[in-house]
Protein backbone atom coordinates (compact mmCIF):
# COMPACT_ATOMS: atom_id res chain seq x y z
CA UNK A 1 0.00 0.00 0.00
CA UNK A 2 1.42 3.47 -0.84
CA UNK A 3 -0.37 6.15 1.06
CA UNK A 4 0.74 9.51 0.57
CA UNK A 5 0.04 11.88 4.55
CA UNK A 6 0.04 16.01 4.38
CA UNK A 7 3.49 17.38 5.40
CA UNK A 8 1.79 19.61 7.66
CA UNK A 9 1.89 17.04 10.64
CA UNK A 10 4.85 18.34 12.67
CA UNK A 11 7.93 16.23 12.41
CA UNK A 12 8.70 15.20 15.15
CA UNK A 13 4.98 13.42 15.27
CA UNK A 14 5.86 11.40 12.06
CA UNK A 15 6.88 8.30 13.34
CA UNK A 16 3.88 7.83 15.36
CA UNK A 17 2.20 8.73 12.95
CA UNK A 18 3.38 6.10 10.49
CA UNK A 19 3.25 3.48 13.38
CA UNK A 20 -0.45 4.20 13.32
CA UNK A 21 -0.90 4.11 9.78
CA UNK A 22 1.02 1.14 9.17
CA UNK A 23 -1.30 -0.44 12.20
CA UNK A 24 -4.64 0.27 10.37
CA UNK A 25 -3.64 -0.32 6.53
CA UNK A 26 -0.74 -3.10 7.17
CA UNK A 27 2.72 -2.23 5.67
CA UNK A 28 2.99 0.78 3.76
CA UNK A 29 5.32 3.01 1.41
CA UNK A 30 4.42 6.42 3.29
CA UNK A 31 5.25 9.50 1.54
CA UNK A 32 5.15 13.17 3.00
CA UNK A 33 3.91 15.57 0.30
CA UNK A 34 2.96 19.16 1.01
CA UNK A 35 -0.81 19.58 -0.44
CA UNK A 36 -2.97 22.87 -0.75
CA UNK A 37 -5.56 20.52 0.70
CA UNK A 38 -6.63 20.40 4.03
CA UNK A 39 -6.49 16.70 3.89
CA UNK A 40 -4.15 14.67 5.82
CA UNK A 41 -4.67 11.30 4.05
CA UNK A 42 -4.33 12.58 0.06
CA UNK A 43 -3.89 9.42 -1.62
CA UNK A 44 -4.10 5.67 -1.47
CA UNK A 45 -2.72 3.49 -3.77
CA UNK A 46 -2.57 -0.43 -3.54
CA UNK A 47 0.76 -2.33 -3.45
CA UNK A 48 1.34 -5.11 -5.79
CA UNK A 49 0.15 -7.60 -3.27
CA UNK A 50 -2.94 -5.75 -3.27
CA UNK A 51 -6.22 -6.95 -5.24
CA UNK A 52 -8.68 -4.54 -5.80
CA UNK A 53 -11.12 -3.48 -7.96
CA UNK A 54 -10.77 -0.39 -9.94
CA UNK A 55 -13.65 2.30 -8.98
CA UNK A 56 -15.34 5.14 -10.86
CA UNK A 57 -15.83 8.06 -9.47
CA UNK A 58 -13.77 9.85 -6.59
CA UNK A 59 -11.39 8.43 -3.79
CA UNK A 60 -13.30 10.47 -1.30
CA UNK A 61 -16.68 9.26 -2.01
CA UNK A 62 -17.05 5.26 -2.65
CA UNK A 63 -19.79 3.63 -4.02
CA UNK A 64 -18.69 0.78 -2.32
CA UNK A 65 -19.36 0.51 1.80
CA UNK A 66 -16.64 -2.11 2.47
CA UNK A 67 -14.27 -1.52 5.33
CA UNK A 68 -11.47 -2.41 2.29
CA UNK A 69 -11.80 -0.06 0.05
CA UNK A 70 -9.97 3.49 -0.36
CA UNK A 71 -12.31 5.88 0.52
CA UNK A 72 -12.95 3.77 4.13
CA UNK A 73 -9.69 3.75 4.59
CA UNK A 74 -8.65 7.37 3.62
CA UNK A 75 -11.85 8.06 6.23
CA UNK A 76 -10.50 5.57 9.04
CA UNK A 77 -7.04 6.83 8.45
CA UNK A 78 -7.94 10.82 8.14
CA UNK A 79 -10.22 10.24 11.94
CA UNK A 80 -7.70 8.22 13.66
CA UNK A 81 -4.63 11.02 12.91
CA UNK A 82 -6.76 13.28 14.29
CA UNK A 83 -7.28 11.70 16.94
CA UNK A 84 -3.79 11.08 17.66
CA UNK A 85 -2.69 14.81 16.96
CA UNK A 86 -5.38 15.63 19.36
CA UNK A 87 -3.34 13.92 21.73
CA UNK A 88 -6.56 11.61 22.75
CA UNK A 89 -4.92 8.14 21.55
Amino acid sequence: MKITLNESIPAERRPQIETLVESLAGPSEIIWSHSRFPRLVMFVEPGPNDVTEPESGSIFESTRASKTSPSSLVALLEERIKVCLAGKA
